[in-house]
């Protein structure tokens, strides 16, 4: 009889612990743009020395987290971006595709002001257009911090500097290198 009032006990306290955790939990949409510098702009690319532009010319992120009152969040996003390569083939574009899962503190200093910390893990697609090209997956990491700024309960404006580690997708038997640092800003939708 003592070992099924334990197991009851543990089960209700499990319970209470989950559906207090998720009683406490918003979800927030996160929406930035931004502008990257790539570690290593010259790189073989698809059997040729080629030149990659520094600044990706366009960057789009997109982000989804449950955020806990004790200021942990978890979530994925979707990071795009686009660079100009030049080679002996010619011009092109190298598109990349980026999907992490995250993990972030947010510290809650003042009511209006979050700043916080982070890391994410996931896979990078990158393709090669325009030149002798392809495409290849491969990993990727980063780590981010910023200040989400709110403007009422629900909207915020969002800022992030970001290190990414992609050391690339095999195109042709190279790697095509990603990695860099970026700097966002957005809005943060809190549902």
């Amino acid at each position: 009889m003592n070992h099924v009032y334990r197991s009851t006990a543990l089960a209700v306290l499990a319970t209470l612990a989950l559906t207090t955790q998720a009683a406490f939990a918003e979800d927030a949409l996160i929406l930035t743009m931004g502008a990257t510098h790539l570690a290593h702009t010259h790189q073989m690319v698809a059997g040729g020395d080629s030149s990659l532009s520094q600044s990706a010319n366009s960057v789009y992120d997109i982000a989804w987290e449950q955020r806990h009152y004790n200021g942990i969040a978890y979530g994925g996003e979707l990071l795009l971006s686009n660079n100009t390569i030049a080679n002996a083939s010619g011009n092109g574009n190298v598109a990349s595709r980026t999907f992490m899962l995250t993990l972030k503190k947010y510290h809650r200093p003042t009511a209006h002001v979050y700043p916080y910390i982070g890391a994410g893990v996931g896979l990078m697609d990158t393709e090669v257009t325009g030149v002798n090209g392809g495409t290849g997956i491969g990993p990727a990491v980063e780590v981010d911090g910023g200040v989400e700024f709110a403007w009422a309960h629900s909207i915020g404006f969002y800022t992030e500097l970001r290190g990414i580690y992609a050391p690339g997708g095999v195109i042709y038997g190279t790697r095509v290198n990603m990695s860099g640092v970026g700097i966002y800003g957005g809005v943060s939708l809190l549902f």
